[in-house]
């Protein structure tokens, strides 16, 4: 049995015929585990020098799905040149694959803190409107904002200033110096402007994990480190994706398979 270096030593070699360059631990891949760089006929693997080498591996597979995806679609948007007419039914499957590899953790201690802000503000505009029954969260409100005077009304776009060498912060208001309501408010767009940031990473987040390359990259991760538990979760696309294998449909995946299996 090959060590797992000679594994990913006979992958690299592998790749290299297609002329594509692999880069391990060279770089920090922009913050990913890995990341391919395709330019005319400049093609470039790089693989973090954050992970184990127990990662390396599947890694390559991942990125060199992608650099197959450029080859055949450069838009990097269909999976048609894969499995033909995509289904409801194997879209889903490969979502979820996608899906399970996302940090449970990470996932919801972000839409925890996104319910957290919501709550917040709601209770914020509510106290609000106490005061001022025609406040709407939603949008500037001047009757409010008029009231705001240097130097707190940076405190409108920024959660800490410095002005004339001090230093003003959402979290130290004093009511001596603004009235309750003005520091509701302050807090309340200050909020909005966290769940804005939140909201920005769920959207970039979602983007990524949907995005057909991705879908395919990690489908093809797991076919071939993981068969069994890849018939488990996608046996639509497990069975396509083998007879596309079989038929050479995709050379440039049935080579990588053969070099897999000889492993």
């Amino acid at each position: 049995m090959v060590s797992e270096r000679d594994r990913i030593l006979n992958l690299k070699n592998y790749l290299r015929t297609f002329g594509v360059d692999i880069n391990i631990g060279k770089t920090k891949a922009r913050g990913n585990k890995g990341i391919f760089i395709g330019r005319k006929n400049s093609y470039r693997i790089d693989v973090s020098r954050d992970i184990s080498e127990d990662k390396i591996f599947p890694v390559i597979i991942h990125e060199f799905v992608h650099y197959v995806h450029y080859i055949y679609d450069s838009s990097l948007k269909s999976l048609e040149f894969v499995f033909g007419e995509i289904s409801d039914d194997l879209t889903e499957e490969l979502i979820n694959i996608t899906v399970r590899e996302i940090p449970k953790d990470f996932a919801s201690a972000l839409f925890a803190k996104k319910n957290e802000l919501s709550q917040e503000i709601k209770i914020l505009g509510k106290s609000i409107k106490n005061q001022y029954p025609d406040f709407t969260a939603s949008r500037v409100f001047k009757p409010l904002e008029r009231g705001i005077s240097s130097p707190f009304k940076y405190l409108l776009k920024y959660d800490r200033v410095r002005v004339f060498n001090k230093i003003y912060s959402i979290d130290e208001l004093d009511s001596s110096e603004i009235s309750p309501v003005h520091i509701n408010y302050i807090r309340l767009k200050s909020k909005q402007r966290a769940l804005a940031r939140i909201n920005s990473r769920i959207s970039r987040l979602n983007r990524y994990y949907n995005n057909p390359s991705e879908l395919l990259a990690r489908f093809c991760e797991l076919y071939f480190t993981d068969i069994e538990t890849v018939y488990k979760l996608a046996p639509i696309a497990a069975e396509k994706f083998s007879d596309i294998l079989k038929m050479n449909k995709i050379p440039e995946f049935t080579g990588m398979a053969k070099v897999i299996e000889n492993n």
